[in-house]
């Protein structure tokens, strides 16, 4: 009797663990955790400006396989190597078996042409009303130059002005079509946001009153800094992402500009000036 009861309890044990077992195969992988990469393994540029037969292979690693790859967004395939390409810039994505993405441009030159261009680029350094800028003269190839910046259309305006830090794509073409493409940095400088006058009258109103981060509320207090500065980088993701001031009793949503002015400020260094 002891015996049978042994046996039925190790059969229950043995059936809720792969039970777990599968649950947690089952849970959805967190490709945050992923080290899924994609690497170019060779292209070869197109012939001439208006020749279409460029191509590219590229490969998956690190992931889970098997891989598919897309280019600009097309189905995936299983086959890494795209043909039949003309100049320009191309955005190609890696997908493993958990559903994770990767993706890097190519860039195909066209083989024949002479075409170039100078950049000159102007950091941004404002907050609330961004200043940066690139500047770029087509050289080489048959003039006349058109340019396009990111998205839309091709214009023969060659600056791109007032925007934030980042990378930007640029294209320049030429009159017979030549197309080049390449990826503008435009850099951050300080912004000299200041706690005492522009930051902290933002949390004295919305955040650092009773029941939330007023004085007396220990690690939570911002009236204190150093609890602040602690926290700077999740005031930034969570003013950011609207979740943060609980909205209700007198405490109304923070605007954008009082959000930028905080990611500005922790982007400065979170300074206590």
């Amino acid at each position: 009797m002891k015996s049978t009861r042994s046996i039925r309890l190790f059969v229950l044990y043995g059936w809720l663990a792969i039970a777990c077992t599968n649950n947690d195969v089952n849970k959805p992988f967190d490709c945050n955790n992923s080290y899924l990469t994609l690497t170019l393994v060779s292209k070869q540029d197109a012939s001439g400006c208006k020749a279409i037969d460029g191509s590219l292979v590229v490969a998956g690693s690190f992931g889970k396989p098997p891989y598919d790859y897309s280019v600009n967004g097309g189905v995936f395939q299983t086959n890494p190597q795209f043909g039949s390409l003309g100049a320009g810039t191309y955005s190609v994505e890696v997908k493993d078996a958990n559903g994770c993405k990767k993706s890097i441009d190519v860039v195909i030159d066209a083989a024949n042409s002479t075409l170039n261009a100078t950049r000159v680029v102007v950091n941004n350094s404002q907050c609330a009303a961004p200043n940066g800028s690139i500047t770029v003269t087509g050289t080489g190839g048959k003039p006349p130059y058109f340019y396009l910046f990111g998205i839309g259309g091709f214009t023969p305006n060659n600056v791109l002005s007032n925007i934030k830090e980042g990378t930007y794509n640029v294209v320049v073409k030429d009159s017979e079509d030549c197309l080049k493409s390449f990826g503008v940095v435009v850099g951050r400088e300080n912004m000299g946001i200041k706690y005492s006058t522009q930051i902290k009258p933002i949390f004295d109103l919305s955040c650092n009153v009773p029941n939330c981060h007023g004085a007396g509320t220990g690690p939570r207090d911002w009236t204190v800094f150093a609890n602040v500065s602690s926290q700077k980088d999740r005031i930034k993701l969570r003013t950011g992402n609207r979740t943060m001031p609980i909205i209700g009793n007198g405490i109304s949503a923070l605007t954008q500009t009082q959000i930028d002015l905080i990611a500005c400020w922790v982007d400065d260094g979170a300074l206590n000036n």
